[in-house]
């Protein structure tokens, strides 16, 4: 039997622009603990394809390791807005391409135990390029790798960021790729 814990008390602990966190007191099977959650409003990754069966990609700095990471594209939904909404407005965004078929391929839960984060994978294709309009802060290479390629990058331990191997490994499973 699981055992559900009961909330006792909840309150901010801190509030930025991407997240904020909240602290629970909550009661469990061994008495009074506490929960720090990442309040997050969760993101759309796309798996974009090109006519010619090349993958897009992107390449960017992460602070939190201080070096770039390879990256499917992908963003934060904003207030309100549905995961189709996200994929198409970030895919944009960040490549300047936009897709003319956007499809859902999976949703999931990148880091259950301390995060409300909740992530939806699109396979796009259709792909028309335009100019991208990055944020003030961001700086992304765009680049178009064979999926063969990608998944011997995973599988060499190249590629690093779960979002990414999630969603290609998935989408070669189903047959996208």
């Amino acid at each position: 039997m699981i055992f559900e814990e009961k909330t006792i008390s909840s309150e901010i602990v801190y509030e930025g622009p991407v997240f904020r966190v909240r602290k629970h007191r909550v009661e469990t099977m061994a008495g009074e603990s506490v929960r720090d959650i990442v309040e997050h409003s969760g993101g759309s990754i796309m798996v974009a394809i090109t006519d010619e069966g090349k993958v897009l990609m992107v390449r960017q700095y992460r602070k939190a390791f201080e070096k770039a990471l390879l990256e499917l594209p992908a963003g934060k939904a904003d207030p309100g807005e549905t995961p189709e909404v996200t994929a198409s407005r970030e895919f944009t965004e960040e490549t300047g391409y936009t897709a003319d078929h956007v499809e859902h391929l999976l949703s999931f839960y990148p880091t259950c135990g301390y995060s409300s984060e909740y992530l939806h994978i699109f396979i796009c294709r259709g792909l028309t390029p335009g100019e991208p309009h990055w944020d003030e802060s961001e700086c992304l290479e765009i680049l178009e790798y064979d999926p063969d390629e990608l998944i011997n990058m995973i599988m060499k331990n190249e590629i690093k960021d779960a979002k990414t191997i999630i969603g290609l490994l998935y989408a070669r499973q189903a047959g996208e790729l």
